[in-house]
This record gives C-alpha cells, sequence and structure tokens, in this order.
C-alpha cells in the first residue's frame, strides 16, 4: 500500500462515488487492501463487501498544528497513523467484467462543524486501494487507484458526524445501479491524485462497528407540529431506517434526542448537544418509494421524530463489535439496574474502537473516562482488542517533545487534567495485566510512561502536581455534587495521588520487564509522598483535605496516612450516608470501604436513594450512566460505571490470590452484606468462566458454590 497512489473529486464534495471496471478470466485469488478517508462503503459488482459500519477507524491521521482546537496544542504528536482493511473479494467477481466501487464521507477526517472542542479539518475526502488478482494460469493483475478509477456526486449531499446526514432520494434513483458492471458512466469524470496524508499506514486488525440488533420502536404521540413521536425504550447508538414514500419534491426529517419535554409531546436537546448541535437526518423523496438511513454517521437517543411522507422500519443498534462475556444478578434491584445500565452505556460508547466519554455531543476517547472504565468492561466484555488498539491512540496522541498525555486519544481536542486523564498512559497497560495477564501493552508502553512522569516532574513545585498546559485545564476529581460547582478536594492534590501511583506503576513495571529503572524514580516518588503528607495530611485528625470528596479514599488506595485516615472515612460517610465524589474519587471511596470490612455501608452508598446516587437515576427511568449526579449533561456517560467492577469482586467475591493476575488463581469471598439475600454470577477468564452462585440461608450464613469452566 505505501506506493499507491491517493485519489479524490472535486474539493467540494463531502461524499463522493468511485467505481473502476476490469476484466478477469479465471481467478484463483482476490486480495483488495484499501483506505477511504474519512469513512467508506465498499461494493464489488453492486453487492456490500462488508457488514461494516464507519470505517476505517478513528486515528491520529496526521497533525493537528493549525486545526482550531479549543484546548491549546503547542507540539507535534508522537506518531500518526490511518488505518486500512484487507478483504478476500474472490468470492463476489464473476468472469469477465467487474466493478470495485466504493462511497466515501466525511468521518473524522474531515470535520469541520460542531461546538465543542474545536475543529479537526485533516483534508478531503480520499481513497488508495490495490487489488492484486491472481489467475488460474499463473499471472496476476494488479489494479490500483489512479485516474482510471472515475468519480461522481452521491445522492449525500451532506454528512456530518454530529448534526447528520442530508440525501436527495431523486439523484439515488438516477444512479441506480452505479456499483454493477456496465453501468452508464455518464456524468463520470477521472479522479484526481491527490497529496499522500503523512502518515503510517497500518492494517486494522480490531473488531469494526456493526449493526448489532435491531430495535422496532413504539410512536407514543405527535409533536405540536405533526411530527410523529417515537420511542425505541432505552437510549442507544445508531439510526432511524426509513421507508420514504413516492413523493417528489416532499422532505422527510428525522430528529434524535435521549429526553422528552417536560410535557412530553416534543424532543429536548439539552443532554446531546443543545439546540446548537441537533442530531438530524433529512431525505428528499423522489418518485419512487426508498428505504433510507444514514451511511457515514451514528446517533446517540432514545426518542425520535418524523415529519414528512415516511415511517420507520426499525431502529439499528450501532457499535463496536464487542460482546459482553459476563453474568450478574441479585436480590438487589439497584445492583441489578446498575450492571444492565453499565453496559448499555459502555456498549454506546465503542465506537472505531475507542471508548469515547459520550455518543453525541463530543463523541471523543477522553483518557480519563477511558481508563477509569477499563477495570470493568475487561472483566465484563470481550474488549481486551479495542483497549489494544485505543492504546496505540494514547501513545500516538503523546507530546513529542514534553511527554504530555492529552485528554483525548486519538487527540481531536478536550480538556481534563494531567493526573487522572494522563495517567491512563500506565493505568490502561497496568489494567490489562491486571485482568488479563497481558504483558504486551506494558512493555509497549514502558518508555511513555517514563516520558509521562517527566513531563509530570516538569509540571511540578516541591513535589506537588500543580499546573499542565498554559491556557489549558488542570483538573483533578470531576463531576463532584453539585456539578454547578467545582470539587472542594485541591487538583494538586488528586494529580500528586495519580503521579505517586505512576511512579509505583513504573518501579513495578521495570522489575516485571527486566528493564533499567531510572535512578531518579525512586527519589521522586519519596519527595512526592512526603509533599503530599506535609501539605494535606492532617497530623491531628489523621485526615486528608478535611475528608472532603473522598480524598481520604484516595489516600487508603495509596497506603498513606495512618489507622485514623481510614477511621476518617468510615466515620463521615456513616454520618453523611451519601456520595460527595466525582469520577475518580467514587470507585476508590467504594473499593477503600469494602477493603475497610465496612461491606454494609458501602452497598449503602451504591444502592441508597440520595440526590447523588444510582437509585436516583434508576427511579427517573435512565437507561444508560449520566455525566453528573443531578442528570444536568449527558445521560449516556460510562464513568461512574467503573464501581461495578465491585459487583464481581465484592459482591460475588471473586479475587485474585496475592501476587496472581489473569484470574487463574482465585478464591471466592462474597462481601457479607446484610441487606442481600443472594447473588450469582459469571466473568470469562483466561483460565475459563468463573461461575459463581451463593445463598443466605436462614442461619444468616452464606452459602456459596462456584466453579469454573473451561
Amino acid at each position: 500500500m505505501e506506493n499507491i497512489h491517493w485519489i479524490q473529486g472535486d474539493p467540494y464534495c463531502e461524499a463522493p462515488l468511485f467505481r473502476r471496471e476490469f476484466q478477469i478470466k479465471h481467478p484463483v485469488s482476490a486480495q483488495l487492501q484499501i483506505c477511504g478517508l474519512g469513512f467508506f462503503r465498499l461494493y464489488i459488482n453492486g453487492k456490500q463487501a462488508d457488514d461494516f459500519e464507519c470505517v476505517p477507524a478513528v486515528s491520529n491521521y496526521h497533525s493537528v498544528l493549525g486545526c482550531r482546537t479549543s484546548y491549546p496544542v503547542w507540539e507535534e504528536r508522537a506518531g500518526f497513523r490511518t488505518y486500512y482493511l484487507t478483504y478476500d473479494i474472490l468470492p463476489l467477481l464473476q468472469e469477465g467484467k467487474n466493478a470495485l466501487c466504493v462511497r466515501l464521507g466525511n468521518g473524522w477526517y474531515h470535520q469541520y462543524r460542531r461546538t465543542a472542542e474545536g475543529e479537526f479539518l485533516f483534508g478531503n475526502p480520499m481513497l488508495r486501494y490495490e487489488l492484486i488478482i491472481r489467475e488460474e494460469d499463473g499471472s496476476e493483475i494488479r489494479i490500483e487507484s489512479d485516474p482510471e478509477t472515475l468519480w461522481r456526486e452521491s445522492e449525500v449531499l451532506e454528512n456530518n458526524l454530529f448534526y447528520g446526514e442530508t440525501h436527495d432520494l431523486s439523484l439515488a434513483e438516477k444512479l441506480e445501479g452505479w456499483s454493477l458492471p456496465d453501468a452508464s458512466t455518464d456524468g463520470w469524470k477521472p479522479a484526481f491524485p491527490t497529496h499522500a496524508p503523512e502518515t503510517r499506514l497500518m492494517e486494522q486488525d480490531f473488531p469494526p462497528d456493526r449493526i448489532i440488533r435491531t430495535i422496532l420502536p413504539k410512536q407514543i404521540g405527535e409533536t405540536p407540529d405533526g411530527a410523529a413521536l417515537y420511542d425505541c425504550g432505552e437510549n442507544i447508538t445508531g439510526w432511524v431506517q426509513l421507508l420514504c414514500e413516492a413523493a417528489p419534491g416532499k422532505e422527510v426529517v428525522v430528529r434524535y434526542s435521549e429526553e422528552l419535554s417536560k410535557d412530553g409531546n416534543a424532543l429536548d436537546f439539552t443532554s446531546a448537544g443543545g439546540e446548537g448541535q441537533i442530531q438530524s437526518d433529512k431525505f428528499l423523496c423522489g418518485e419512487k418509494s426508498h428505504i433510507a438511513r444514514p451511511y457515514f454517521c451514528w446517533h446517540g437517543f432514545r426518542y425520535f421524530t418524523v415529519s414528512g411522507p415516511a415511517k420507520p422500519e426499525n431502529v439499528a443498534v450501532v457499535h463496536t463489535d464487542i460482546s459482553v462475556t459476563s453474568e450478574f444478578e441479585c436480590s438487589n434491584p439497584v445492583l441489578n439496574w446498575l450492571y444492565k445500565t453499565y453496559l448499555r452505556t459502555q456498549l454506546n460508547n465503542y465506537h472505531g474502537c475507542i471508548p469515547s466519554d459520550c455518543p453525541h455531543r463530543e463523541r471523543l476517547g477522553y483518557t480519563g473516562d477511558g481508563q477509569l472504565t477499563a477495570g470493568a468492561a475487561l472483566l465484563m466484555l470481550d474488549s481486551a482488542p479495542l483497549y489494544r488498539k485505543w492504546m496505540e491512540d494514547i501513545l500516538d496522541s503523546q507530546g513529542a517533545e514534553t511527554g504530555h498525555i492529552p485528554h483525548t486519544a486519538p487527540f481531536l481536542g478536550g480538556g481534563g487534567g494531567p493526573g487522572g486523564w494522563g495517567g491512563a498512559v500506565f493505568l490502561v497497560p497496568m489494567t490489562m495485566y491486571r485482568i488479563k495477564g497481558d504483558l504486551s501493552l506494558l512493555r509497549r508502553s514502558f518508555s511513555a510512561i517514563l516520558r509521562w512522569l517527566d513531563y509530570m516532574d516538569s509540571r511540578s513545585e516541591n513535589g506537588l502536581i500543580v499546573r499542565e498546559e498554559a491556557g489549558g485545564w488542570c483538573l483533578g476529581d470531576w463531576c463532584t455534587p453539585p456539578s454547578k460547582e467545582p470539587p472542594k478536594v485541591p487538583p494538586a492534590f488528586v494529580n500528586t495521588c495519580f503521579y505517586i501511583e505512576g511512579l509505583r506503576a513504573a518501579i513495578e513495571a521495570a522489575t516485571l520487564l527486566t528493564e533499567e529503572l531510572p535512578a531518579v524514580i525512586p527519589l521522586r516518588l519519596q519527595k512526592a509522598e512526603e509533599a503530599l503528607l506535609r501539605e494535606f495530611f492532617d497530623p491531628d485528625t489523621g485526615s486528608f483535605c478535611q475528608g472532603e470528596n473522598g480524598a481520604d479514599a484516595f489516600a487508603v488506595r495509596l497506603g498513606l496516612g495512618d489507622e485514623r485516615t481510614g477511621a476518617c472515612l468510615i466515620e463521615k460517610y456513616r454520618r453523611t450516608r451519601c456520595l460527595d465524589t466525582g469520577i475518580f474519587g467514587t470507585p476508590f471511596l467504594l473499593k477503600a470501604l469494602f477493603d475497610l470490612g465496612e461491606a454494609d455501608l458501602a452497598f449503602s452508598l451504591l444502592t441508597d436513594r440520595t440526590e447523588a446516587s444510582f437509585a436516583r437515576m434508576m427511579e427517573v427511568g435512565a437507561t444508560t450512566l449520566w455525566e453528573t449526579w443531578e442528570g444536568v449533561a449527558s445521560h449516556d456517560h460510562p464513568m461512574f460505571g467503573a464501581a461495578v467492577e465491585l459487583l464481581f469482586t465484592e459482591i460475588l467475591g471473586i479475587r485474585q490470590k496475592p501476587d496472581t493476575t489473569g484470574y487463574l488463581d482465585v478464591e471466592i469471598q462474597p462481601a457479607d452484606i446484610k441487606a442481600l439475600d443472594w447473588a450469582r454470577g459469571s466473568i470469562r477468564t483466561p483460565s475459563g468462566t468463573i461461575q459463581v452462585r451463593w445463598q443466605r440461608e436462614e442461619s444468616g450464613k452464606q452459602q456459596v458454590t462456584w466453579c469454573v469452566k473451561p
């Protein structure tokens, strides 16, 4: 693929079509390597060659310097890559004339309009392919993207990841059969050669996005302006597939939202981007009826409206093809809701093999959100290939000069903090090692971890991490209640905690990998621990930061403070009985309470109905997790789902024996929670599927059974 030309249509065309005819006799093999940016759809002799959606996967295509970014960018990234796909198209070929045809759309590559994080206009849609056919007589035919490939405009007039698509179905009628051999080439022109992007071409060897299932929506009324209003019954990602009637000159519009207005007769766009970024698809009707759907985007929604002469055939649920490898059920409805709701939220946020923050407003691989939920996802889903891919995005996104890990990977804008976000560079590989027993990511990332630690040291004063990039953010925790107020726990405390954890991880990794550890690392660790105790530990009470926002849980996680630190943590939450923690503090707090023998208190915080609680989300009918405890922003954010890992390690009690990884050697010790009568579930591990079931007997004792099935 390295020496193959890139081609394009006219720069003004957002969704060009391409076709190339060729003759063959008796082929015995036919391998196609192809990349279409931003997204492509491949057809051979009129048939789509796969069931993929939105390929190739998003990546750090090439330099973002010069793009309009809301977060300051002053240095080049460490690496750039673009993915191509390989197809065996022999089953689709025929003797004689054949046609190789492609649709292109903007995808992430030509993304010039959204309301958050900036605009990343890498270039215009472009195509590159190489087809090698071997004939029965031993001869070889090589066909590649060049001016013999023809192009023309498609019926897709506009396409945008955030806003949706506009199709002219009357033009689709004129293009009927365009991907078949011997189709008319009137209006088709030779493709233009274009400059190759400065990038490494890599084969996509991880799962694509697919239509996973379909839903039959229910009409629940009409809006005041006469549009039909539908409910999918759950918050999903995908699109509506319509049957548009034959109605020349008429227009069909589909609009999507997560929520309804207070009176229930209209869409409320607030949580998914607001009135300034409404997800919508538009179809201009033709003289025939058509099945219509968007080609180059997905939407995040539960409700939708249809105006014009059309009805929904079904709703396609679309995300990266990752399977569920766990089960969980217990006697508490909140925990059952939490398990299912986290899974739906996480899967909705898998697109292009990245773990995104939300599937509508931003759609970005935020490093804070992604590292937080990696443990739950790797335990509950067949997601290891996705995190291996995403780790490459993180490494490519690292600052070439400073070692800074940005807040999104691939880097496409967005703010955060140096510790909880940048720490993904060590947290994701260490989580992969802990859960899967796989050292490959840690080995691949070791030098990047050391460079990130150097960066963190350069942002420190007297051992504390006190700043990040000039003009940017330096968050500590995030989304503590109430969301309208910043966290009370100082960012320097949170970021220094992550720095300490990263220094310890580097020391552990050097031993595991038999790598040389820079002598400065242990010295920095000692300095940071001393600084944290000096600045934030109260020797009179044993508490850190007055216990605000679960600060003592951060310290317990690191083994800092003294025996009073855990006691302060317990006393506070026994007294308040309510979460005051953000995305990092929440899982740290709950895990600390379980570790301190306070399973009943941890269970209460997980399940009781308070202003900041999962029970409140369930009570109001949420089917995906919210970005904030109050529900004032996105309603499809997985980050608070990090705590779901505890359903398996604590409620079911599937624990790894000391100094082991990969769940190869486990002991089953369910937490003894008085308010819980039974629980059952399973996880798939490298050693087999671990199944656990326990029931409380009349005596109050737990009766536990478990097994490992190959």
